[in-house]
């Protein structure tokens, strides 16, 4: 029996060690919030939930307008409402950007082009 504690032992303390030691990833998530996401807003918030199950990562989040959150180890869109026409040029500036492992847009087909993001995982959210 006390073998049997032992090996307990042991192999807690290699779980605990492999989970301290294991590189966390950085995704950054970009959700649009333009005009033509308002008819699938609602689905936003399952998008990004379905993301922050990952383990080991942490997550920023930004629309193409500013900044919602730098990293941390879930995603929450906040207040954020769409709005406005579509324009995806000041994503590039998002500090974040650099700083990621893996790169997100959440969009829907009828909002501005993606051909730019070729580095990016492209979430459509169509109706």
């Amino acid at each position: 029996m006390i073998w049997l504690g032992g090996l307990v032992v042991v192999l807690v303390v290699f779980a605990v060690a492999v989970n301290l030691v294991r590189d966390t990833s950085r995704v950054f998530v970009v959700v649009d919030s333009s005009f033509p996401m308002a008819a699938v807003w609602s689905r936003v918030p399952d998008e990004l939930d379905e993301i922050d199950d990952r383990r080991y990562a942490e997550f920023a989040l930004a629309t193409e307008k500013s900044l919602v959150h730098s990293w941390r180890d879930e995603l929450r869109l906040g207040a954020v409402t769409a709005f406005a026409p579509c324009d995806f040029e000041g994503i590039a500036s998002h500090t974040e950007v650099t700083g990621a492992d893996e790169l997100i847009l959440i969009t829907t087909s009828t909002s501005c082009s993606t051909e730019a993001f070729t580095d990016w995982t492209i979430i459509v959210v169509d109706p």
